[in-house]
């Protein structure tokens, strides 16, 4: 089979395995691989890379993903790679649980080699790790603890730890109450929904759909 007939045969299938791929082609593994990488391809990042697509087909997202029927793709085609990219362009890193909801599977085993590699680093914070690049922890390692410590003056009928929880909540993206208490419940803080909706009034944080508004 030619190009043509590859590209005609993933136009109308859009995702295929290589056992499809044999019984459409007739030929063996090593024989359409080669074919693949003569026309470009991406191989899944799920599934031990059991899924197949040409280089023109995938939609991806900002962070450079795409998701078909089960099978997982990245524009930089390893997990290893894309687990690196999407840690260095948070600022405020990776817990594994936000990178499996953005990956759509659990990669308890990629964080460990990674950081066993020196390509990420991980800090422990409350009961938790979240993942940063290596430049990302050696910032947060220069960055001093007093100053980002809010006032008890700010909001003096709240420990200042839990003001600082809520905060944290709020720089991960959880800008509606009902987000945040749920990501604090997470981490075991003992923050309130009114505690929540006293820092983010004072601090001027929230979308308009908080659940203070109807």
């Amino acid at each position: 089979m030619q190009a043509k007939g590859y590209i005609e045969l993933f136009q109308e299938n859009v995702v295929m395995t290589i056992d499809q791929l044999k019984l459409a082609t007739g030929k063996v593994r090593e024989s359409i691989l080669r074919d693949l990488r003569g026309i470009g391809y991406y191989s899944s990042y799920n599934a031990s890379g059991r899924f197949y697509t040409l280089v023109n087909i995938p939609e991806f997202d900002d962070r450079g993903l795409w998701k078909y029927q089960g099978a997982y793709f990245s524009i930089r085609h390893t997990l290893l790679d894309t687990a690196v990219y999407l840690i260095s362009i948070s600022d405020v890193g990776h817990t594994h649980e936000e990178l499996q909801q953005l990956l759509g599977i659990g990669i308890q085993n990629t964080l460990r080699k990674l950081t066993e590699e020196g390509k990420i680093t991980r800090r422990k914070e409350r009961n938790q790790y979240v993942y940063y690049a290596p430049d990302q922890q050696q910032e947060c390692d220069m960055v001093p603890v007093e100053p980002l410590v809010p006032s008890v003056q700010d909001c003096p009928d709240i420990e200042p730890i839990l003001i600082i929880d809520i905060l944290v909540a709020a720089l991960r993206g959880y800008d509606t109450d009902s987000e945040a208490l749920n990501y604090l419940n997470q981490i075991g803080s003992q923050a309130t929904l009114e505690q929540v909706m006293m820092v983010f009034a004072h601090y001027c944080i929230g979308k308009k759909n908080s659940s203070i508004q109807k």
